[in-house]
């Protein structure tokens, strides 16, 4: 089994989550948090910083590590997921032209912080976990697997 690391970055600003938006013929409309695989020699601010401009267009600067999650996804992938708040760089134009988007995806949202247990935002825990973040309410690190 291999394991692999992988960054997603909490943004918020002015009361709404920046997510990636994504839709398939199943799940219909969902989101998840920008972010991506580890390369060798990457540490996990630069992956973070490289995807978040990837999937968003945003130029981010990490902050806090906020969760680790572990899933398994796949039978023969141990993924590991560090997720970090993140700061938008000021002044810093949405650039879409940079964008590599993601299988599935379609663009990227604001989701209202206040709606959030209402959206398809995946994994469906994390939608408290970042509520409690908000509120300023103390919360583990490290969170497991979460579905």
């Amino acid at each position: 089994m291999k394991i692999k690391n992988s960054v997603k970055a909490i943004i918020i600003d002015q009361g709404k989550l920046l997510v990636s938006k994504y839709e398939d013929e199943v799940e219909g409309t969902y989101y998840l948090l920008p972010g991506g695989g580890q390369e060798p020699g990457e540490t996990l601010h630069q992956t973070l910083i490289r995807e978040c401009l990837e999937e968003t267009g945003f130029s981010v600067t990490p902050d806090e590590l906020l969760f680790i999650r572990e899933c398994f996804m796949q039978s023969n992938i141990h993924r590991v997921e560090f997720m970090f708040a993140c700061n938008l760089n000021p002044d810093q134009p949405l650039d879409c032209s940079l964008s590599v988007y993601d299988d599935k995806q379609v663009g990227i949202d604001w989701l209202p912080i206040g709606n959030l247990l209402q959206q398809p935002l995946y994994p469906v825990e994390l939608r408290e976990l970042i509520l409690e973040k908000v509120g300023s309410k103390q919360t583990p690190i490290y969170v497991g697997q979460i579905s």
